[in-house]
C-alpha cells in the first residue's frame, strides 16, 4: 500500500504542473486572434504530426516524408514528445532500436516523465526494445509502469505488459505483475 501511495503522489506531482500548463496554454490560445497571420507553434505541430502519421499510414510507409515531418515538428517544438517517439519507432522498424533511436525514446522521457497520451505505448515499446535500453532509461520505463498502474488506466498497462513479445523484455514484464500480485496481498 505505501508503493501506492508513493506511485500516486508521484503521477500528482506530474500531472499538477501538466494540467496547469495545459490551462495557461488554452488561455492564451483564446487571446490569440483567429485572424492571426502565422500559426502558433502548437498548430503547425500538429499539422506536422498528422503529415507523419499519414506519411507512415500510405501503402507501402513514406518513411523519408515522416521523419522530415517529425523533424520538422521538432524544429517547431522541441518538447513534441510524439514526434520523438515516432522517430525512435520509424528507427525500429529494422528489429533493432540503434543509439539514435534510443537517444528519441530517452529525451522523451526527459521531457516529461509521465505521458498520460503515450504511457502506455511508450512503455510497450521500451518493453519490446529492453536489450537496446541503458539501464538509467529502465528504470525510468518502469518509474512510468508503476506509475501508470496507479491510474485508471491500469487494465491498459497490464494488457500492454502482458503483450510484450521480446523475450528479454518479457522478463521486466513478468517481474512487474508478480511485483504488483505482491503489493496487492499484503
Amino acid at each position: 500500500m505505501k508503493s501506492l501511495n508513493s506511485s500516486a503522489k508521484l503521477a500528482a506531482l506530474i500531472l499538477l504542473p501538466l494540467l496547469t500548463l495545459g490551462g495557461a496554454l488554452g488561455g492564451l490560445a483564446a487571446l490569440t486572434p483567429a485572424s492571426t497571420p502565422v500559426p502558433s507553434p502548437m498548430v503547425v505541430t500538429l499539422g506536422q504530426s498528422r503529415a507523419a502519421d499519414l506519411a507512415l499510414r500510405a501503402s507501402p510507409p513514406d518513411l523519408e516524408a515522416a521523419i522530415l515531418a517529425s523533424q520538422l515538428a521538432l524544429s517547431q517544438a522541441p518538447y513534441d514528445t510524439s514526434s520523438r517517439l515516432r522517430l525512435a519507432y520509424i528507427d525500429s522498424l529494422d528489429g533493432k532500436l540503434s543509439p539514435e533511436g534510443v537517444a528519441h525514446l530517452e529525451r522523451s522521457y526527459e521531457l516529461l516523465p509521465l505521458d498520460q497520451y503515450v504511457a502506455v505505448w511508450r512503455v510497450g515499446f521500451a518493453l519490446n526494445h529492453w536489450g537496446d535500453l541503458t539501464p538509467d532509461l529502465r528504470k525510468k520505463v518502469e518509474a512510468e509502469t508503476f506509475a501508470v498502474l496507479a491510474t485508471r488506466r491500469r487494465g491498459q498497462m497490464l494488457a500492454t505488459l502482458d503483450a510484450v513479445t521480446s523475450p528479454i523484455g518479457i522478463v521486466p514484464a513478468i517481474f512487474w505483475r508478480q511485483r504488483l500480485k505482491s503489493s496487492a496481498s499484503r
